[in-house]
């Protein structure tokens, strides 16, 4: 009796398991509850990015009730631009209602420092955005008539806010869109692939290209609002050829998307056709689009520079960027009247490599005197050196007068042959790639083939290619793109990738980073 009494093991294992369940409880509730005193994860943090002060509207999202009333929003899915209709019930009658939409702004994030750029990571700040204001009738109901904004593909929150509180919530899915022009034309013809409602959170802001089936590069929109533009080659033979556009998360294409958390949203796949290939396309560069660099001011952290900049002298270059040996001159005021000055151009010099690293360094670019008025215009020869951002100084025996900044833009030397025999080598030449981690290497694609990458650091800018020519008889495209060397974000992302949408979305472009793509061509005999 005493042994039907007892427990069965069973039962024994679930009070066990339901003591040791609280016991954890408990712990869980006692680690989270800060201790008088402790420091803070953060504290302990050698880099802390500060926060960015989100507007009010998001700002009182946090002050969100338990329960919202359902808005309905029709239609809910589209693109941007089109037309949506939002309606509510059982608001308080009479009450005028702002309708909000929840996005996010996109940045780069970077480390800048005299030595060195470093690439930290894609960061995206909520927001809300007005949708407009409608007035509540004497039943409680109220409708507004909105279009969706340029933004982010997939689901975006909408709020209903009376007297600064939400009071009702929806959401409206911005589907992905993307198209390629022209459909046909010669060799070497540029495609535009455009892209509207590339999303931003992982998993959704990076697409991958493919022309049959190689892998290009990739296509991003962390500043431009989910809209990007990339232009690649018509590459190959007259007749068909299949460009796909695949989700690329880590930078390289995912083939089986149809089985993975974003199966909903599509793949593209598109046809060129190759009209003729008899023509070789002129060499060309492909610039960023000049209103998004950064342009130069003290407001733009530079490379080169030591930061002690005297405010009362004023100097500058003219043109303050151009590619290496072109000239520039030198304008300058408010220096020592009648005063002997050198100036010197700083730059670095080491590698990634080596354990030595790098370091900045000084060369002497001349001694000259200023006039009466204490100004100095001299022209100057731009050195054979690194490309992006230099400091030129001006100082008077000891003291450091002033730093003006310079940008070394990438140039083409030559590609020879232009003419070779299938398997013999030819090489690509350019000069003014720079030693951050933005700008130190181009990568490189074959027939819209990706090969791999180059780098110009410890060779001071100068970046000699090796190549062997194949694919048979024929004119075939050598393109050099924009990458990022390295980065430090979480979780990794892939690099020495072609970065196609370097014209309008670059990490670089916001620091006065003019990084072009070099359009290439050889013919095989």
């Amino acid at each position: 009796m005493l042994h039907d009494m007892l427990p069965s093991s069973r039962q024994r294992l679930v009070v066990l398991r339901n003591v040791v369940m609280c016991l954890g409880l408990v712990w869980l509730m006692t680690a989270c509850t800060p201790m008088q005193g402790a420091v803070p994860a953060s504290a302990l943090s050698t880099q802390v990015t500060p926060l960015t002060t989100l507007p009010a509207a998001t700002a009182i999202l946090t002050a969100t009730p338990s329960v919202l009333k359902l808005l309905k929003v029709q239609p809910e899915t589209g693109r941007a631009g089109d037309s949506f209709t939002i309606t509510g019930e059982g608001l308080p009658p009479g009450k005028e209602v702002e309708f909000t939409w929840a996005t996010v702004d996109g940045n780069y994030i970077t480390q800048v420092s005299a030595e060195n750029v470093e690439f930290r990571e894609k960061k995206y700040t909520e927001k809300q955005i007005s949708l407009g204001r409608a007035t509540v009738d004497a039943q409680g109901r109220v409708a507004h008539t909105s279009t969706v904004p340029e933004d982010y593909g997939e689901l975006h929150d909408i709020f209903a806010i009376v007297d600064g509180q939400p009071v009702a919530k929806s959401g409206f899915r911005i589907k992905r869109h993307v198209t390629i022009t022209p459909q046909e034309g010669p060799l070497g013809t540029p495609i535009t692939i455009e892209v509207t409602g590339l999303g931003w959170r992982p998993f959704e802001s990076t697409i991958a290209v493919r022309y049959d089936n190689h892998p290009v590069g990739i296509i991003t929109a962390v500043t431009t609002k989910g809209t990007a533009l990339a232009v690649i080659r018509a590459a190959g033979r007259t007749g068909k050829h299949i460009i796909d556009i695949n989700h690329g998360a880590r930078s390289v294409p995912y083939l089986n998307n149809q089985q993975s958390g974003t199966a909903h949203i599509p793949d593209w796949h598109f046809e060129f056709t190759v009209t003729s290939d008899s023509e070789i396309p002129p060499f060309t560069l492909d610039w960023p689009d000049a209103a998004r660099v950064g342009k130069a001011s003290d407001a733009v952290p530079r490379t080169a520079g030591s930061g002690l900049v005297n405010s009362a002298i004023q100097a500058s270059m003219e043109p303050d960027s151009g590619p290496i040996l072109s000239q520039s001159r030198l304008h300058a005021s408010d220096l020592p009247l009648s005063a002997e000055v050198e100036l010197f151009w700083v730059s670095v010099r080491g590698n990634r490599v080596s354990p030595s690293g790098w370091s900045l360094t000084e060369v002497s670019l001349l001694k000259t005197t200023t006039d009466q008025n204490g100004s100095l215009n001299v022209g100057l020869q731009i050195p054979d050196d690194l490309g992006g951002w230099h400091i030129i100084k001006l100082v008077q025996g000891e003291k450091v007068l002033a730093e003006v900044p310079y940008y070394v833009e990438r140039s083409l030397v030559d590609v020879t042959p232009r003419q070779v025999k299938s398997g013999e080598v030819f090489t690509v030449h350019i000069k003014g790639v720079g030693w951050t981690e933005l700008d130190n290497g181009v990568a490189v694609t074959y027939d819209n083939a990706y090969i791999g990458f180059a780098c110009g650091f410890n060779s001071n800018g100068d970046v000699t290619i090796n190549l062997v020519a194949t694919g048979g008889p024929g004119i075939h495209l050598i393109d050099l793109y924009p990458m990022i060397y390295q980065g430090h974000g979480q979780p990794p992302w892939g690099y020495q990738q072609s970065y196609l949408t370097f014209q309008q979305d670059f990490p670089g472009l916001a620091l006065g980073y003019k990084l072009p793509a070099f359009r290439l061509a050889i013919e095989v005999k």
